[in-house]
């Protein structure tokens, strides 16, 4: 937006600066890895929910035990 700003009208500038940055950030990998994310399409269909849960030091055993006797499926991944 600034190098539009800068160098372009204005208007068209800032036109042209979102456009940019939004095709930027649809090209932008989002770190998940790929078959997580189909995993995750394929457990959640129509008629269910998901909740999901960014967090720091969970030990996933311990988790799975304070869900134990819920209808459920918990999925996990690790990211970077």
């Amino acid at each position: 937006m600034l190098f539009g700003l800068i160098f372009l009208v204005p208007l068209l500038g800032m036109a042209v600066g979102t456009a940019a940055g939004a095709l930027s950030g649809m090209l932008t990998d989002t770190g998940i890895d790929d078959g997580y994310t189909n995993r995750v399409r394929e457990e959640v269909t129509s008629g269910t929910s998901a909740l999901f849960v960014l967090t720091s030091g969970v030990v996933v055993d311990r988790v799975r035990e304070a869900l134990a006797g819920q209808d459920m499926h918990l999925l996990h991944t690790n990211l970077s």
